[in-house]
């Protein structure tokens, strides 16, 4: 009998980091750019959704929606703002079923009003400046909370005797771009011109959490809200992933032939656009969370089913008055952007169904990708190339993790009765409201045994599970760690990296060399 198989633990667990490194593309766990869809379209692109409830109380819900992503700070006048035409939707089913039970809508409204051209009167400020934050344009945002009432909710919308605005014209989060404006614009503190021969004003940011929390405004059912951008708070090493899946030995088990080590995370320094909304409880469980604080197996009534999306009108045509995005909108509302569980997209689905997905509701699910989930690639692929056979890996192992998969089905609801079918298991988070989060039982942002860690690493869980049938097998670790610390309260989120002296950028001396050395 070789090693192999007297230590069946040990085996499956180099499996699965071997299977990951011969198609490691499903490790992007993060839609960043995942579909092609996306691609001309980065206001519809969701990275990540956050739901989880307060511990011990649960009394809460927070959800988190990522959009907009890979924003060099730097590159601030012409980069993350937020996007008008648009709808950002938190759905949440309850129970067993993925219909829509109450929906959390956001969207922005950016403005700028025009000025004749420039003449020598001209004074500071108005349209015909280079920099947004010396134009005067407003970026606010409104908020609607949608009750289903026995029907199927329609995208666009707007029953008022279901719709309730929670606010409306609150100001976004602006973007962290640099001490000058942190004193001019913002307020924060003195200036003092080049003229002073003070350097302060151009070297010393202002920007902290204290300006940050002045953006959290409460909402009319209790709640909070929080948009704008944020640090980017995914970690991943993308760079070995697309030299196809050219990963580091601390990713593969310390094989000889792998890249020395470390993994980078190609997040690290990037922005992202972020929704961050906290609710009351009572919006989803008017007479509280049954059982709340006991666990229930058996029992789907405390389960919230969460996803978000993102709308747009189905028609857009240039419109050479509106100076903010150049288009105008009409028709019906469609989807154009959806994100549940990390992973789901980028590592079960097939390339030619990613812009499906992103086009489909999670009721769907099971017709539209169910094959993609019970059959995973990625197991498909390990064996094609052999890597089953060479670590002596029985046939009939091999042929169990091909599928039917029915424990990826099984974990990710949770292990509760939920029918495999549309309409019941579908890419959504699903959690358990009357206990603590804990993925797969919902995602939640931070936790972690230090501040820039997250509670769990969902790469490593998800990836093992598919490949190796175990989430607790603890592989395809990657980098663990943010570039920032999370907060320990709402909004979580770490603030923006400053545009000026953070970020990416260099001196480029010494130049770099065609084919660099590790």
């Amino acid at each position: 009998m070789t090693p192999i198989r007297k230590n069946p633990r040990r085996w499956i667990r180099r499996i699965a980091a071997l299977a990951l490194a011969a198609t490691g593309i499903a490790a992007q766990a993060s839609s960043h750019r995942e579909a092609l869809a996306v691609l001309n379209e980065p206001c519809a692109d969701n990275t990540d959704t956050y739901a989880w409830v307060k511990p011990g109380t649960h009394d809460k819900l927070y959800l988190i929606m990522n959009f907009n992503p890979l924003h060099e700070p730097g590159q601030g006048n012409q980069g993350l703002r937020a996007c008008n035409g648009y709808r950002y939707q938190f759905h949440i089913g309850i129970g067993s079923i993925l219909a829509d039970r109450v929906v959390y809508r956001v969207e922005f409204k950016n403005t700028l009003v025009p000025e004749a051209a420039p003449s020598p009167a001209d004074g500071l400020g108005g349209g015909n400046e280079l920099l947004w934050q010396l134009t005067g344009g407003t970026e606010t945002m409104k908020i609607t909370r949608i009750v289903r009432s026995g029907r199927p909710m329609q995208i666009d919308e707007n029953d008022p005797t279901r719709t309730t605005v929670l606010a409306d014209k609150l100001p976004v989060l602006p973007n962290n771009h640099g001490p000058q404006t942190d004193r001019l614009i913002y307020g924060l503190g003195p200036f003092q011109g080049y003229d002073s021969g003070d350097a302060t004003s151009r070297e010393v940011g202002l920007y902290d959490q204290a300006f940050v929390d002045r953006f959290i405004h409460p909402l009319a059912n209790g709640g909070r809200i929080i948009a704008g951008q944020f640090d980017d708070p995914y970690q991943l090493d993308e760079k070995g992933i697309f030299d196809l899946v050219n990963l580091n030995r601390d990713d593969l088990g310390g094989i000889p032939g792998a890249r020395r080590p470390p993994g980078k995370d190609v997040f690290t320094g990037f922005n992202v656009f972020s929704i961050a909304l906290e609710v009351p409880i009572t919006d989803l469980f008017p007479g509280g969370i049954p059982h709340n604080g006991t666990l229930v197996a058996g029992s789907t009534d405390s389960l919230l089913r969460v996803h978000s999306s993102i709308n747009r009108q189905r028609v857009q045509s240039v419109d050479a008055g509106n100076v903010i995005t150049g288009l105008k909108g009409a028709g019906d509302w469609v989807q154009v952007g959806r994100n549940g569980l990390p992973l789901f997209n980028a590592g079960l689905v097939g390339t030619q169904r990613h812009t499906l997905y992103l086009r489909s509701s999670p009721e769907r699910d099971i017709t539209n990708f169910g094959n993609d989930v019970l059959y995973p690639v990625l197991v498909r692929n390990a064996d094609a190339l052999g890597i089953y056979r060479a670590l002596g890996v029985p046939q009939a192992t091999v042929n169990t993790l091909k599928g039917p998969r029915l424990d990826i089905v099984n974990a990710i609801n949770l292990g509760r009765p939920i029918p495999v079918a549309d309409g019941y298991t579908g890419d959504v988070i699903t959690l358990d409201a009357a206990i603590d989060s804990s993925f797969p039982n919902g995602r939640r942002l931070g936790g972690g045994t230090a501040p820039n860690r997250n509670q769990v690493n969902v790469n490593s869980v998800l990836i093992s599970l598919i490949v190796a049938g175990n989430p607790a097998a603890g592989l395809a670790k990657g980098v663990e760690v943010n570039d920032k610390n999370y907060l320990d309260r709402f909004p979580f989120l770490a603030p923006a990296h400053q545009g000026l002296l953070q970020g990416h950028g260099g001196i480029n001396v010494p130049t770099v060399p065609d084919i660099p050395t590790p």
